[in-house]
């Protein structure tokens, strides 16, 4: 495989049973949908992780979903999982050519209602275990917080 920077550093670290080549990892979110597996293991990750996938396609929250806040040098983030479905993603996982380690994050559909998510959370890494090196499970806390505000109220 060619490397767009040369070799990456060499420093392994064993975690979990797992053997990441580098301490220098990519956290799920820029890859959705596992399209780019291969060409960002190329830029020497010590693993990459795609995601987060749910059971059905969304398209994620109405735009805009960033938002910069300069006064506290911070952005929130509301992209709501848009992503092509678990099916696709294992197919492309399934494809790759990256040696390294790679992670899948999964999480709910928007359209299950919290008392269902946990059917969500299931289905997907059921689906994913065979091709994941490990999974990650995200869960917005945005949701269940006011599900919770909802029932006290």
């Amino acid at each position: 495989m060619t490397r767009l920077f040369g070799q990456p550093v060499d420093d392994p670290v064993e975690l979990m049973g797992l053997r990441f080549a580098n301490r220098v990892g990519l956290a799920a979110g820029l890859d959705k949908n596992a399209d780019h597996v291969d060409a960002l293991g190329a830029l020497g990750f010590g693993f990459v992780e795609v995601g987060t996938v749910t059971p059905k396609a969304q398209p994620g929250n109405p735009k805009p979903r960033l938002f910069r806040l300069a006064e506290h040098e911070a952005i929130i983030n509301r992209f709501g999982f848009n992503n092509k479905g678990v099916e696709h993603l294992i197919q492309q996982v399934k494809r790759r050519h990256y040696g390294g380690v790679v992670g899948i994050n999964i999480g709910k559909n928007l359209s299950t209602a919290v008392e269902h998510a946990l059917d969500d959370y299931l289905l997907c890494l059921e689906a994913v275990h065979p091709c994941a090196d490990y999974i990650a499970v995200n869960v917005s806390l945005t949701e269940y917080a006011w599900a919770a505000y909802l029932t006290v109220w």
